[in-house]
């Protein structure tokens, strides 16, 4: 009973340590004390810059990071739990590969239709992408919930999504070889994160 008590206690300090590198560290460096002080409101004379950087540059990204990190962890738990398999995760569904096919539609047929993929637009371009992802990774996923009210076993679901993961992947296999090396290097930096 005491050891999960203590590596609790040890999880959370660490969260409340790396939040505040998070928000001390980067391209301008924030000396640690001045983080706190500005997080505590105690440094009404400091750095208006350092303010500046730390409320609406870096907090905002700290923020996300954390909600992103509970929410995978989150998921990865459920996905686990209902699949009684530890290693189950959204690759096991095709889920991966779907957001995958959704991006490498974009990238790829945009490149092919336009001359130009929209994935080099910048800003609007990189928002583009993730739509598409989040596109291909809900299709896949509304597919992978049809079968489940059909399929009663977790085994055949299991097969189910790696089934479409590999026509996924068969699909953007097609797509890459009838594109152009600019947007094939495009997807595949995109793939690299």
């Amino acid at each position: 009973m005491r050891r999960p008590v203590i590596a609790f206690t040890l999880i959370a300090l660490l969260i409340i340590v790396f939040f505040v590198l998070n928000l001390s560290l980067g391209t301008i460096a924030i000396p640690f004390d001045e983080v706190v002080r500005i997080l505590f409101g105690a440094d009404a004379s400091g750095d208006e810059i350092w303010r500046n950087i730390i409320w609406k540059s870096r907090y905002p990204q700290t923020i996300t990071a954390l909600v992103a990190g509970a929410g995978l962890s989150i998921s990865g738990l459920q996905m686990q739990t209902v699949f009684r398999n530890p290693l189950a995760g959204p690759s096991e569904l095709g889920i991966s590969s779907g957001a995958s096919l959704g991006v490498a539609t974009f990238i790829l047929l945009s490149g092919s239709i336009s001359q130009r993929a929209l994935v080099r637009m910048g800003f609007v371009g990189e928002m583009a992408v993730s739509v598409a992802a989040l596109i291909g990774a809900m299709l896949v996923m509304s597919i992978i919930m049809t079968m489940a009210q059909r399929v009663r076993g977790n085994v055949v679901l299991l097969i189910m999504g790696v089934m479409i993961g590999y026509i996924a992947n068969a699909i953007i296999g097609v797509l890459k070889f009838f594109s152009n090396d600019e947007d094939v290097r495009s997807y595949v930096i995109w793939g690299l994160g």
